[in-house]
């Protein structure tokens, strides 16, 4: 499951990015700092959670600060590419806190349950929502 929720948050960070090239003369340098402000802090949280899931993710942090940068240069604004990627740092440090959480809860004092590994799949929910408000935002 966690395969699927990174890939799935990935395809989606890949699209936003991808509408954000084709619209970025129309759109002004707020509009697109904040779009990408949402974009890339829901990636970050949606794909590192998963990641530090399946695997150790200490390389992941440059990885997606790149990405984070790219999504937000794409617009042709440059404020939106800092935007982007303190957001997505941001995200992903958040990702990987609660994923530590997650796999050891008696860092916190936390019980154990088994709904617990649904958290993964509730960040996919957030950032589905968030990518379908801005996707109906481009529209107005």
């Amino acid at each position: 499951m966690p395969e699927a929720i990174f890939l799935s948050a990935i395809t989606l960070l890949i699209f936003h990015t991808a509408l954000l090239l084709k619209k970025r003369f129309t759109l002004t340098e707020r509009f697109t700092n904040t779009v990408v402000t949402f974009i890339t802090g829901g990636a970050g949280l949606t794909i590192t959670l998963p990641l530090v899931l399946m695997f150790e993710g200490d390389w992941l942090w440059g990885v997606l600060l790149i990405a984070g940068y790219l999504c937000g240069a794409v617009s042709g604004y440059a404020s939106a590419g800092v935007a982007g990627a303190i957001h997505i740092s941001m995200g992903s440090i958040m990702g990987l806190m609660l994923g530590e959480v997650l796999q050891s809860p008696a860092l916190c004092g936390l019980p154990v349950q088994e709904w617990q590994m649904l958290l993964p799949a509730c960040s996919m929910i957030y950032y589905a929502i968030v990518s379908l408000i801005i996707f109906i935002s481009y529209r107005y």
